[in-house]
């Protein structure tokens, strides 16, 4: 589905205002956000996709109000509670108690083997690449439009690409597909490429750098050949 977290080329937002360096972390309770990603994921409460879905599918006020580790706080919850993990009823009672005792200890859980997953996942991530069987059906070079229709679904096209054509200029083997994996029906590979747009397709040429041009990743079921 389009969401508020899709904000590409859209007007009225500001400036992206970037700084030089920005330490990773601006609060204590960041870094425990941050862990729940790869705790949970090594648990198999989800995966990366089901963990994107989550993250986007926040109501769109708190999506834009909310620091960037809220999302994934937020997230994990949602997804324990609709898992049947825990109830909102308990986490609004464990929240309650640490406000009024800001000090108590957290429960202890020792697991080196937990921590050692964690700094792999920092170091490795998780690879997406998957055999498949399938030839692709886009060579280098094809001229491809994207698909317009908008889903009910997770996806990953951007809005700003929707409809428009592009020039396919790698190939990356198959990887698994964001679609099916988020709505937790398993694992599907389809090929994945790279497409380059001119940024005139994309936002008009009275806004775009002539000589300027976009990169995007596509599925192969987001691309059909363009009529030449």
């Amino acid at each position: 589905m389009n969401g508020i977290h899709d904000l590409g080329g859209i007007d009225g937002m500001g400036p992206v205002g970037p700084t030089a360096w920005e330490p990773p972390y601006h609060a204590e309770w960041e870094k425990a956000a941050w862990a729940l990603f790869p705790f949970a994921a090594r648990a198999g409460m989800f995966g990366l996709d089901e963990f994107r879905k989550h993250l986007e599918g926040m109501h769109p006020l708190h999506y834009l109000t909310a620091f960037y580790y809220e999302h994934w706080v937020d997230a994990v919850e949602r997804i324990g509670c609709e898992k049947g993990h825990w109830t909102r009823e308990e986490l609004d009672k464990r929240t309650a108690y640490y406000l009024q005792y800001p000090d108590a200890p957290l429960p202890p859980n020792d697991d080196p083997a937990l921590v050692d997953f964690a700094d792999w996942a920092v170091k490795n991530g998780f690879p997406a690449a998957r055999p498949i069987e399938a030839a692709p059906k886009f060579r280098i070079g094809d001229k491809v439009v994207v698909d317009a229709s908008v889903p009910r679904h997770h996806h990953r096209r951007p809005r700003y690409a929707m409809g428009r054509v592009g020039e396919i200029v790698m190939h990356h083997g198959a990887h698994v597909f964001p679609d099916t994996t988020a709505a937790g029906g398993g694992e599907t590979a389809e090929h994945l490429y790279t497409v380059r747009f001119a940024q005139s397709e994309l936002y008009g040429a009275e806004h775009a750098d002539p000589n300027a041009c976009q990169h995007v990743d596509m599925w192969e079921p987001y691309i059909t050949l363009a009529r030449s």
